[in-house]
């Protein structure tokens, strides 16, 4: 359990740690000769040396440590601490530091800007191939921790099968079971044990002592006062090009140049350490334009970004571990859980509802050991456990009870035959029949699938689902939460 913890102390500090760290230990060291004698001063370099390592360390770069996948996911929390780690344990620390480190020390307004960021357009998983069929391959990580144990990922024609060496191009038949991969898939995936995602890159051939590119979208460039360029990512990364790093096409045949990058693209950022700070800082050795932000317009319009991710568990197992300060510890112990903790952050457009009947509730209804299903906001913090903000909690969650799903409908279409489809951000398509129907969200009022419309966020009920992508059901029931263009609250009312 303390893997995680080892891991951060027996980190390697790099050999050039930085010339302000090493005049600040010569200095130091010239200081406690003249003032100090022998003994006192060795007394003194070493609290000089614990300073050094507790305050500048958790910005400093850090390196992955070869086979330690957990060092180089980006999935991977780089804070140091260990998964029994809470939000809800009391700390020593100033009013300042506990903001920095601890999410439940900030206020409810706080903890909701540190959320606010836009979405991965894309997630990172790793593991060991178990099986190989039909285009899709059976990833798996048993590595305590892991986001995602078991993981179906589904090969496209858009995947990117690269060698995790020097990024040429491989083949689905380059891949055998037993093979460690890293797969950047979909954050939309279906709801399935083991999850499914379509994969956008799949790394094989492994190093064991260098870092798997990082698959990142730029979200903005700018440039510093000083001259240095700053391009941020979706993937909480901000990359400062330096005079060394290299900037090529995705083959490597074609040397670029960084202003030959913009908002939009697709890159890949191949780097040794990173600032452990949130967004995390690095100077990449390596970067490789995947796709130009024109190119992926078409692909991203038809891959929708997820509204929200649900947090649950194989055997309606998860169960509150707090509440303080406008938050829920949400704890799940089931093999398999997407998120053993997720700390979620309740607002003012938070949804709590009944399971049973829809009905609203309040934060005061719920008390510490009660089940809950979640739905959350897919950004959220890369601490120990990650926080979020909750679009919709169901209380009162009976054993046997189906809890309905929570998306935004992305598209309506008819058949020739007069069926109707509703796609929705979830990769879940509803096709109702005579027998669905189709609500207010707390049922009063009776409504018509032709009363539907795109950008509705929408909680369907259904009891069973092709496992396709996007999966395909039959609704029982569908409750409209809020129409296109209002929010939570305005509908509600």
């Amino acid at each position: 359990m303390n893997m995680g913890k080892e891991n951060y102390q027996n980190i390697p500090l790099p050999d050039g740690l930085s010339d302000a760290v090493q005049k600040g230990l010569k200095k130091g060291k010239r200081h406690m000769e003249k003032k100090w004698i022998a003994a006192i001063g060795t007394l003194a370099a070493a609290c000089v040396l614990g300073f050094v390592v507790l305050r500048v360390l958790p910005v400093s770069l850090r390196a992955p440590q070869g086979n330690d996948a957990a060092s180089q996911s980006r999935m991977a929390p780089s804070d140091g601490q260990t998964p029994e780690a809470t939000a809800f344990t009391a700390t020593e620390t100033t009013a300042e530091d506990s903001t920095e480190t601890d999410p439940s020390a900030a206020s409810p307004e706080d903890s909701t800007a540190a959320v606010e960021n836009t979405a991965p357009s894309s997630i990172r998983v790793y593991g060991t191939v178990t099986q190989i069929e039909n285009g899709q391959i059976l990833l798996e990580n048993d590595e305590e921790g892991a986001a995602y144990p078991q993981v179906l990922l589904n090969l496209t024609e858009d995947t990117l099968i690269l060698s995790g060496e020097d990024c040429s191009q491989k083949t689905l038949s380059d891949i055998a079971v037993g093979d460690a991969l890293y797969a950047d898939i979909s954050p939309a995936m279906t709801r399935s044990l083991p999850p499914m995602a379509n994969a956008f890159t799949v790394f094989c051939e492994i190093p064991e002592d260098s870092a798997v590119p990082t698959y990142a979208q730029i979200t903005d460039i700018s440039t510093d006062d000083d001259g240095t360029l700053r391009i941020t990512t979706d993937q909480e990364l901000i990359l400062i090009p330096g005079e060394d790093t290299s900037v090529l096409s995705l083959d490597g045949g074609e040397t670029l140049a960084a202003s030959d990058l913009a908002v939009g693209d697709t890159i890949l950022a191949k780097y040794q350490i990173m600032t452990m700070s949130i967004p995390a800082q690095t100077s990449p050795e390596e970067i490789r334009l995947v796709a130009k932000a024109s190119d992926t317009a078409a692909a991203e319009s038809a891959e929708n970004t997820t509204s929200s991710i649900r947090v649950f568990g194989a055997a309606n197992e998860i169960s509150i571990g707090g509440i303080k300060n406008g938050q829920i510890l949400l704890e799940n112990d089931e093999e398999g859980a997407a998120y053993p903790q997720v700390l979620l952050n309740i607002t003012e457009d938070t949804l709590i509802l009944s399971a049973e009947d829809y009905s609203q509730k309040a934060l005061s209804n719920i008390a510490v050991g009660d089940t809950l299903y979640a739905d959350i906001s897919p950004a959220m913090t890369r601490s120990i456990p990650p926080m979020s903000n909750a679009v919709v909690v169901f209380y009162e969650v009976a054993e046997d009870s189906v809890i309905p799903t929570c998306a935004q409908i992305t598209d309506i279409q008819t058949a020739d035959d007069g069926q109707v489809t509703i796609v929705t951000d979830q990769s879940l398509n509803l096709l109702p029949n005579e027998n669905t129907r189709v609500l207010s969200l707390d049922g009063s009022s009776e409504l018509s699938v032709s009363d539907l419309a795109i950008g509705d966020t929408i909680l369907a009920r259904f009891q069973i689902m092709t496992a396709s992508i996007p999966a395909q059901t039959n609704p029982e029931e569908i409750r409209v939460v809020a129409k296109a263009g209002d929010s939570q609250t305005t509908a509600v009312q």
